[in-house]
């Protein structure tokens, strides 16, 4: 063990000089800005995406319709881009991402400002974000593999998880106050973050792309060869190989369908309330205190995850944070006020980033290293994509004469309490806790 340790060692300095803190490697401080950058900038987009439509349009459905575009195109690009992560690199990816992302957003903010856009045009702008998303997107999520040492891994999805509840707190509150500004605001601040995630990309190691692990026969096959260079896997062979991977492992297979239910209600609960708080002519600021409201939440709940992980067993967790959630989201069938529905969305996201890094890290840290990039796209893209389609159902029940958004509770309810049985039948609920994982087939 302790030669295993050594021989680690030498081959990764940065890690020998810090065995306790992530902070202290250059690489991952510098991947940490970048993706930040990106998330922040992603998250303004989607909260005001929606809102512009609904300006643009005077459609409820044309609003939700525009969300569903952008996630559902940029979800079906993503395994493909999971690919190109797993076989380009990632360091000229994740610069491609942001400079691409800032001269779309550029362009927005200038057509937008100049009063030219029109409804048509901002959804050919939603269309080329989705793409852009789709396919270098990826790259961020597979980079972490690369340079964070095994052991951390989970330290850092936990890291993760952290940020990301500090962008839900604050994405919503900020999109409110720069689209409350000026409609094309926001688009501007994406342009800037934009930039910074491609200069602080510019900074990782350029070596970054992963080498395949080879199978034993490989190994002893090679040796027999003497120095014959394998031959690459094609583009077509390797995307196979991400799905096929995937969806034969029995506990990553429970979490999609589960996921994939879950995430109907979680998009129509946050884009019902979005979309019927702006039909009713709520402020932009208020609605967008309701993400600040489930991003402290959220928070307090990373800030909890660490401990929570360590001692419940995360197929227990799965179960119990799906039990919150059906519970919080309740009493939104019976009224639409904003008190009621600020409190229901902060009890629904308490426990999700508990969820997120005991399942997620679970599934990731038991992945290979140069299957990262298929697998959480695989992944992503299987329980995205009905979440996806549900913003449209959403703005076509919102105009529901007589129901409206009590129709889209109704299908958040019974979405959430069919994720919740699942939970409770399926392989996940056997994931022990993380001193037992390796133990744990996927």
């Amino acid at each position: 063990m302790n030669t295993d340790t050594h021989s680690s060692n030498q081959s990764s300095p940065d890690s020998a000089r810090s065995p306790r803190s992530l902070w202290s490697l250059a690489a991952y401080r510098n991947w940490f800005i970048a993706d930040t950058s990106d998330v922040f900038a992603v998250s303004l987009r989607t909260f005001v995406i929606p809102l512009i439509g609904l300006a643009l349009s005077g459609s409820t459905f044309v609003s939700g319709l525009l969300v569903t575009v952008e996630s559902a195109i940029g979800l079906v690009l993503m395994s493909i881009g999971g690919a190109i992560a797993d076989r380009h690199d990632r360091r000229r990816l994740m610069i491609l991402l942001g400079l691409v992302g800032m001269c779309l957003s550029l362009a927005t903010t200038v057509l937008l400002a100049a009063d030219m856009m029109d409804t048509m045009m901002f959804a050919l702008f939603v269309v080329l974000f989705a793409v852009m998303n789709g396919l270098l997107g990826p790259s961020n999520d597979a980079m972490l593999k690369s340079i964070v040492p095994m052991e951390r891994f989970a330290k850092a999805q936990a890291i993760r998880e952290a940020r990301e509840s500090c962008v839900e707190l604050s994405g919503g509150a900020i999109g409110g106050l720069l689209y409350r500004i000026a409609g094309w605001f926001p688009f501007l601040a994406a342009t800037v973050l934009y930039l910074i995630a491609a200069l602080t990309a510019l900074m990782l190691p350029k070596k970054t792309s992963p080498t395949p692990e080879p199978e034993p026969e490989d190994a002893s096959s090679a040796n027999q060869q003497g120095d014959e260079q394998p031959t690459a896997p094609s583009f077509l062979t390797q995307f196979v190989e991400g799905w096929q991977w995937t969806l034969t492992r029995r506990t990553i297979l429970a979490a999609i369908v589960q996921g994939a239910v879950i995430n109907v209600a979680c998009y129509g609960s946050i884009i019902g309330v979005q979309i019927m708080l702006a039909a009713q002519g709520t402020d932009a600021a208020l609605i967008g205190l309701v993400g600040t409201a489930t991003g402290v939440a959220a928070l307090i709940g990373s800030l909890a995850a660490g401990w929570l992980v360590d001692h419940i067993p995360t197929g227990r967790l799965i179960i119990l944070t799906f039990a919150v959630f059906t519970l919080a989201m309740i009493p939104l069938l019976f009224t639409d006020s904003y008190g009621v529905i600020v409190a229901c969305m902060s009890v629904a996201s308490l426990l999700f980033p508990a969820l997120n890094a005991g399942e997620l890290g679970f599934i990731y840290g038991r992945t290979p290293d140069h299957m990262q990039g298929r697998v959480s796209t695989v992944f992503e893209t299987t329980i995205g994509v009905p979440g996806a389609l549900t913003p449209a159902l959403v703005g076509w029940l919102l105009q529901a004469p007589g129901l409206g958004f009590r129709a889209v509770m109704l299908l958040v309810v019974a979405c959430a309490g069919l994720g919740l049985l699942l939970a409770c039948v399926t392989s996940t609920r056997n994931i022990p806790l993380p001193a037992q994982w390796e133990q744990i087939e996927l």
